[in-house]
């Protein structure tokens, strides 16, 4: 019995070294283009078109901590004022006092799962008829998110 062992020709034997060796170039020069598309701070640059996302004048992991904070404060803020709206829809009252209201409602599901807490920046306080904003440092803030001149609410936390 013979046996025929065929050989593939040299034209067909797969990816050459050269071949691989362009392929991670290419990619090379890719990740080179999508890394100086972004800024210092690790987000997409605003360039001249799209939207124009702005942190704040000055950059670095700072001003992004700070914008985070305020960004999530004024979340919270909006979502606690939509709690009292729909509270107050349900009942035809403004809630109680305190935070127990938002969480365990009578009727069915909370409005809220939980009240928010921006510990340590920031707290909320809701006395019945005035939702306020005490930041860790300056002045508090009622019935808004704050200002930013002076710096109050949620601009000061």
């Amino acid at each position: 019995m013979s046996r025929n062992f065929s050989r593939t020709p040299p034209d067909e034997q797969g990816f050459s070294l050269i071949s691989l060796l362009l392929i991670v170039i290419i990619l090379g020069v890719m990740m080179a283009l999508a890394i100086s598309s972004l800024n210092n701070t690790g987000l997409p640059s605003s360039g001249t078109g799209g939207s124009s996302t702005t942190l704040s004048n000055s950059t670095g992991a700072g001003a992004i901590i700070t914008q985070a904070q305020v960004s999530t404060c004024e979340a919270d803020f909006s979502s606690i004022e939509t709690a009292i709206v729909t509270y107050f829809s349900d009942n035809g009252k403004p809630p109680s006092s305190g935070t127990t209201w938002a969480t365990s409602n009578p009727y069915g599901e909370p409005i809220m799962h939980s009240w928010p807490s921006g510990a340590p920046y920031f707290t909320f306080a809701w006395n019945g008829t005035v939702l306020s904003i005490i930041p860790r440092y300056g002045p508090s803030s009622t019935d808004s998110i704050g200002t930013k001149s002076p710096r109050t609410g949620c601009y000061a936390a």
